[in-house]
């Protein structure tokens, strides 16, 4: 009997078993090994994402994306924040001056001084707005109290020099904008989450209980 010579078969073609096959030809069968496979995928996809919302997997919590929104806000603002306190620094150290200027006798001279250095310190704030909105009220009172303590001193300057008394013995005209300015930056810090224990602000760390930087 004649034996058949083998098939040759394309390279990389695999022979399939036809009994493992079968399965899948029955089409009843077949529907069901498709729908199970798209269960699996979206039971897979549920599971997945609950395990997102409670923060199992790489999805973030709720608290982890307050976190992250707060540290946000706080570079942001932070910058802004410690360059007004700065200048708010500067002017309080003036005030400061000015008040024991006026305590005696007077100081012609110191009221001088108090009188440029808050002309510079008034270009300065016009000059430059802050980047953050946030800090921009408390901006805008800085500068009405740096005014208001600049005319104050020019005036007292210049009646001593005159020989005449004092005009005013305190710095009563830029107290308004000096409290409005301490209230809105400790409005900045509760936004900020911020401790006012760091702040020379009311209820914070008063560095000169002889100036008005924690009257609120």
């Amino acid at each position: 009997m004649t034996q058949k010579a083998p098939i040759d078969l394309p390279a990389g073609d695999l022979v399939h078993d036809i009994a493992s096959e079968a399965p899948l030809r029955d089409p009843v069968r077949r529907r069901r090994v498709l729908l199970t496979a798209v269960a699996l995928v979206v039971l897979t996809a549920m599971v997945v994402g609950l395990l997102r919302i409670v923060g199992v997997m790489g999805g973030e919590s709720d608290e982890e994306r307050e976190a992250a929104a707060l540290e946000q806000v706080q570079e942001e603002v932070l910058p802004q924040l410690q360059e007004l306190m700065a200048r708010r620094e500067t002017f309080f150290a003036a005030e400061r001056e000015y008040l024991t200027a006026v305590s005696g006798p007077g100081s012609a001279p110191a009221l001088r001084r108090v009188e440029q250095d808050m002309t510079a310190l008034g270009t300065q704030l016009a000059d430059v707005k802050p980047g953050a909105a946030v800090t921009s009220e408390a901006h805008d009172y800085l500068l009405e109290a740096v005014t208001a303590l600049r005319t104050d001193a020019s005036r007292d300057a210049t009646a001593l020099g005159e020989g005449d008394a004092l005009v005013t013995r305190n710095d009563e005209n830029a107290l308004t904008s000096i409290k409005r300015m301490n209230k809105s930056l400790l409005f900045v810090l509760d936004a900020a989450q911020l401790p006012v224990r760091d702040f020379d602000l009311p209820g914070g760390t008063d560095k000169h209980p002889e100036d008005h930087s924690t009257t609120m």
